[in-house]
């Protein structure tokens, strides 16, 4: 639903900035309303957090339909710029709300086994409503592609009222019979007294202290834990990604003529996102988010420089690269591959993992202001980039983004697989008393016993929350 409200404009660019145009635009008109979806999303990502943990997950995420309904009826009932714009600002604090609740409520429901799978499937059911947009978007007219697009948020009310609230949140508003209640609905069976006991365990330890914007950078555990969240959501949404689902047509118009046209070549792409970020999905429990993360990042470098060489050859030079025009093909469809086997699932998955109950809502809004002060610098600066260098340029500083990102994940990122959201926070505070005992044995040249009881008694802890 949201990810249809983010891209909808794509396959109507051309289209809107031809002579004949129901709005009339140029480029730059339309390079605002792509990146002014992030001013609805910067505004509200932070109050959608704290309102998730005052009023539940449930209620906020129910209200986005018809937040996105509404938008698609301005669209049907008016031809103007200025509201264009204002539809988009609704959007984006759709998707803002989407992006900052979902992660948390899907990571909350889930059994530690499978939470990978279900918070990777977030990300592709938002490339389904890409493909949606592609599919639909070229061959419709303006006012029976909105007909198209405004049957989702409908469908997505009727199904997603019937869901239960979280149990995480539900403890966190000391509702335990609630809390029960939608445990066993979820896991479909009774026997829940030791999953719960250990959930209610986990709130009340991470409820002790209030949730803060401060709680985030309260310790050297929850500063490690910030800062790690936001470098993984600034190399997501530096490296490209926003901007080739949303310029893609004019990307592949660039590579001139072949046999495809530029919208079945953009339909293809589509299918490649959701098919790898489906598989992808179930790949993070098992290989694990740290391999993937970095596999992920290393590689969208290598596919964003093959890329741009091919584009610079196109744009700069006499070359004929016609006859080489499956280079470019196979580099756009490498990097939807390696983006999606990790920095496309995956950040959501870590979003809510690293974060602690009590500031899981303000942690979430917060990284959700990163992703969108990164998307809209990605999605404005490339039609600007494109104009005064060349499309090619963008591709190369997608690259140089991608190179710093994933070294330094290299050195920062733990694994987290298959681990309870209880265990996690443990082995963050286990992670911090090693680097103590470190850094003692450097200026001491020995370990104070204190530090060594410290860390005996967080490991007791550790092993008693996987017990």
């Amino acid at each position: 639903m949201t990810a249809i409200c983010f891209t909808w404009l794509e396959p109507l660019m051309a289209r809107l900035t031809g002579k004949h145009s129901e709005i009339p635009m140029n480029t730059d008109h339309t390079s605002w309303l792509v990146a002014s979806v992030e001013f609805g999303e910067v505004f509200i990502t932070v109050p959608a957090g704290l309102l998730a943990d005052r009023y539940g997950r449930k209620p906020l995420l129910l209200m986005t339909g018809p937040m996105c309904m509404v938008s698609w009826i301005l669209i049907l009932t008016t031809r103007s710029l200025p509201v264009l714009f204002v539809v988009r600002i609704i959007q984006g604090a759709a998707v803002a709300i989407v992006y900052t609740v979902a992660p948390m409520y899907i990571a909350e429901i889930s059994e530690p086994r499978i939470r990978g799978e279900l918070s990777g499937h977030f990300q592709t059911m938002w490339y389904v409503g890409i493909l949606y947009v592609y599919v639909t978007g070229p061959y419709l007219s303006y006012q029976n592609y909105t007909y198209c697009c405004a049957v989702i948020p409908i469908v997505f009310f009727a199904l997603f009222v019937m869901m239960p609230e979280s149990p995480y949140y539900l403890l966190m508003r000391e509702r335990s019979k609630d809390a029960e209640r939608s445990l066993v609905w979820l896991r479909a069976t009774k026997q829940v007294d030791d999953e719960f006991d250990a959930i209610r365990n986990s709130v009340q330890e991470d409820m002790k202290r209030k949730g803060s914007w401060r709680d985030l950078i309260a310790t050297k555990k929850d500063r490690k834990a910030f800062y790690i969240v936001q470098i993984v959501c600034f190399i997501k949404y530096l490296n490209g990604m926003p901007a080739i689902v949303s310029y893609s047509t004019r990307t592949f118009a660039a590579s001139r003529a072949g046999i495809l046209t530029h919208s079945q070549l953009t339909i293809a792409m589509g299918v490649i996102l959701c098919v790898t970020t489906f598989f992808a999905a179930f790949m993070s429990d098992s290989v694990g988010r740290r391999p993937l993360l970095i596999i992920s990042t290393m590689g969208s470098v290598l596919f964003n420089l093959i890329v741009g060489a091919y584009l610079y050859l196109a744009e700069e030079t006499h070359i004929d690269v016609t006859s080489y025009q499956w280079i470019m093909y196979s580099a756009v469809a490498g990097f939807c591959i390696v983006s999606n086997i990790g920095l496309g699932p995956l950040m959501q998955t870590i979003q809510a993992e690293f974060f602690p109950s009590h500031t899981r809502g303000i942690g979430s809004g917060i990284t959700e202001v990163t992703a969108s002060v990164a998307t809209f610098f990605n999605l404005k600066q490339y039609q600007t980039i494109a104009d005064l260098f060349g499309i090619y340029m963008n591709f190369w500083i997608f690259a140089f983004f991608g190179l710093i990102g994933g070294l330094t994940l290299c050195f920062v990122l733990p694994e987290t697989a298959g681990k309870s959201l209880g265990q996690i926070q443990h082995e963050f505070e286990d992670s911090v008393v090693v680097e103590k005992i470190g850094s003692n044995d450097t200026m001491n040249g020995s370990i104070q016993p204190e530090v060594v009881v410290t860390k005996q008694i967080v490991n007791s802890k550790s092993e008693a929350t996987k017990l």
